[in-house]
């Protein structure tokens, strides 16, 4: 998808507060040189946190657990916008960041938990992924600077020197208070890839007359010479992620066409994905200037407010490329500083959605990175009977953000059409993720990813 330019109108006022930083165990500025400042430059209603869940059962996706934790970052050193992937036995390394909103540090440790290809708990024992230590402390964090919100930023370089996995695959990063595993505060999905095959693929436009206008198909074939693949239709695991999604992921595609070193899937339906629409956005880098989706900044209690101007429905639009979007991601800068990690400020955002009744078949999200590509009950929106219109207010921190209305079915499953519509035109990147698990094998192996993207069909 594309990338914007942020255009900035009238001021409004300025807002001073005081706080102080740590200077950390390692070279923090460098950590968050960042080239996607190039990506940008060419392109609670009292209980809003990120995620307002106090149920501290571990879940085996992104989640948080705390209502204290907020923007939890995962993502390779220097490019914001990266998967947290790296390769085996490379030196890649992810940087994993969050705040926590209070002014006093406390003692952290994470863990790495390996999973199978669908994200369930592997039946492995640590000594059998990690090698070295089996948990690690959060040594690194910097207190807020010149923010009305005080938080402290925790930092860590993940794998470090002391625990590295030694498997390709599925791992979950879990965080949690020292000496209480059994209470994570946050939990987030990353992937260890040991590239043993190659992808080729394409997206085009569905098979069937009658998505052809609205639905993206994905061909592709793995092309494995010089590696062993005894049982195709068995051995071998397919997930295909659109936009990082993991709502609406595709899995369980089985191979048509086995023929010497390439396996075939080439379907008509089940490889196929709404296109959707491209993602709504708003840019509040600063607090001082109204920008383009903004309809107005405040100060009230305590607390910076923001409110977007009013979205509508989409789905009987014709569609439009002049929305220009990060397919979905989020990137967090502040105007008025060089430090985004601890100069950014916090703000309550309200999102206002016009609708004609209360929806009773299932629930409207603001989704997207904004949300973690997950559906926590603060980002989930409250119907106004009195104004006639769904509402949701968020604290966010400072920066520019992708997002789209997405329907949460009450059988089961999301909708982004249901809201937003869908085009064939629409831009999307969609990422093919290959497991293999030979016969007598404990654990999918991460073998091959390829990226592809829709552009080409406009």
């Amino acid at each position: 998808m594309k990338h914007s330019s942020f255009l900035l109108l009238f001021s409004t006022f300025l807002l001073f507060s005081c706080g102080s930083s740590k200077k950390a165990t390692i070279d923090t500025d460098s950590l968050y040189e960042d080239d996607t400042d190039d990506v940008i430059s060419q392109t609670i209603e009292e209980n809003d946190v990120e995620s307002s869940n106090t149920d501290q059962v571990l879940r085996y996706e992104n989640a948080i657990y705390h209502e204290d934790i907020n923007t939890v970052l995962l993502h390779p050193i220097g490019f914001e916008m990266g998967n947290p992937l790296i390769h085996l036995n490379n030196k890649d390394s992810l940087l994993l960041s969050f705040d926590d909103l209070t002014d006093s540090p406390k003692n952290f440790m994470y863990s790495l938990i390996y999973c199978n290809a669908d994200w369930t708990p592997s039946d492995l024992l640590q000594n059998e992924y990690l090698e070295g230590f089996y948990e690690e402390p959060l040594f690194n964090y910097d207190f807020s600077f010149n923010t009305i919100q005080p938080y402290v930023h925790y930092h860590a370089v993940i794998p470090s020197n002391n625990m590295r996995p030694t498997l390709s695959g599925n791992y979950l990063l879990i965080v949690y208070p020292e000496s209480e595993k059994d209470k994570p505060i946050l939990s987030k999905r990353m992937m260890v890839m040991d590239k043993k095959v190659s992808v080729e693929g394409r997206v085009k436009r569905a098979t069937d007359l009658e998505q052809r206008n609205y639905q993206h198909e994905i061909d592709f074939s793995i092309l494995h010479t010089g590696y062993t693949i005894d049982n195709p239709f068995g051995d071998i695991k397919i997930l295909i992620t659109q936009n990082d999604r993991w709502d609406n992921a595709l899995s369980g595609l089985e191979a048509v066409f086995v023929k010497d070193n390439e396996i075939t899937y080439d379907y008509e339906d089940e490889n196929c994905f709404d296109g959707g629409n491209e993602y709504r956005f708003f840019d509040f880098q600063s607090l001082r200037y109204l920008s383009e989706r903004l309809a107005n900044i405040s100060f009230e209690n305590d607390t910076n407010k923001v409110t977007l101007r009013t979205d509508n429905e989409r789905r009987f639009q014709r569609y439009s490329n002049l929305v220009q979007d990060i397919n979905g991601k989020r990137l967090i800068r502040v105007q008025e500083g060089s430090r985004n990690h601890i100069e950014a400020d916090y703000a309550l955002v309200k999102f206002t959605l016009p609708y004609q009744h209360e929806i009773t078949h299932g629930e409207l999200y603001v989704h997207g990175q904004i949300s973690d590509y997950g559906f926590p009950e603060s980002h989930k929106m409250r119907f106004n009977e009195e104004k006639g219109l769904y509402e949701a207010t968020i604290y966010l921190k400072q920066g520019y953000y992708n997002y789209e209305y997405v329907f949460k079915k009450n059988e089961g499953g999301s909708l982004s059409r249901f809201i937003e519509g869908t085009h064939y035109q629409t831009v999307n990147d969609y990422k093919i993720y290959i497991y293999h698990r030979p016969t007598g094998e404990q654990y999918d192996q991460l073998i091959g990813i390829q990226k592809l993207t829709s552009k080409d069909l406009l």
